[in-house]
């Protein structure tokens, strides 16, 4: 199944912020969103997300209408990767990544055992088991924004939104956490939805992308077909050389 997006329209104040999308996000695949900024990316996100009521146009979430799924079982189909949360003071790793089992908990439910069992478990897939009884507030950025990736694995969803969960990331930490959502990509055959700046990370991490400049998607596919030096003059108006490199993966050069 899949996410599809059919004539979406989005404006603030009569200012068009997208204008007739339409995508198809599918599962197993890595999708990286680029654009500058004010381009629509976030948006999208939250569209999707139900943060935001387009315009016009209809959301799918496999095979239903979004408008017509309640925040809890959107919640089990769905979770979300922000930029950055502030820190919680007092509270432990795990007791955060617990969190994403909310979906499966009744309103005055304690999580129990078999919570905190698959919460460390996805600590463990993405190598910070050892942070689980820290305080999240006293962990390193690039740490927190693991913790926040192993909440949203922790919900068991067909699909993630990050939207740009690597922004305040030093480069050792981006292409470390980006590793790792690829392969939980992969591994989980989960959909995810990254919004990215740098079109050589989109280059090296994901298998698809789509390209948004005036309000709409001017291109959408592969990602090695379609970042081209004329498809990313379109979205920064600026000129770009695409070379490939001795491992066969192309990379941008002003």
């Amino acid at each position: 199944m899949n996410i599809k997006i059919e004539n979406l329209f989005f404006s603030y104040n009569d200012n068009n912020i997208l204008e007739n999308i339409n995508l198809e996000f599918k599962r197993g695949n890595m999708y990286a969103l680029l654009g500058r900024n004010g381009s629509g990316k976030t948006t999208l996100i939250k569209l999707i997300l139900g943060m935001l009521t387009a315009k016009r146009g209809v959301i799918c979430i496999e095979g239903k209408n979004s408008k017509k799924i309640v925040t809890k079982e959107l919640s089990k189909l769905i979770a979300y990767v922000p930029q950055s949360e502030e820190a919680i003071y007092g509270i432990k790793v795990i007791e955060l990544v617990v969190m994403g089992r909310n979906p499966y908990l009744n309103l005055f439910d304690m999580p129990s055992c078999k919570e905190y069992e698959l919460a460390q478990k996805a600590l463990e897939d993405l190598g910070i088991g050892h942070l689980s009884q820290k305080n999240y507030c006293e962990i390193s950025g690039g740490e927190r924004q693991l913790v926040l990736i192993a909440r949203a694995l922790v919900q068991n969803t067909k699909y993630i939104l990050m939207d740009e969960p690597i922004s305040n990331l030093d480069i050792r930490n981006q292409h470390d956490v980006l590793e790792k959502i690829k392969n939980i990509a992969k591994n989980f055959n989960i959909g995810i939805v990254i919004s990215i700046h740098d079109p050589n990370l989109a280059m090296r991490y994901c298998n698809r992308a789509v390209l948004l400049s005036g309000a709409k998607v001017i291109h959408i596919g592969k990602t090695e077909e379609i970042l081209s030096k004329q498809s990313l003059l379109e979205v920064y108006d600026m000129k770009f050389e695409v070379l490939n490199s001795k491992n066969g993966i192309n990379f941008v050069s002003l």
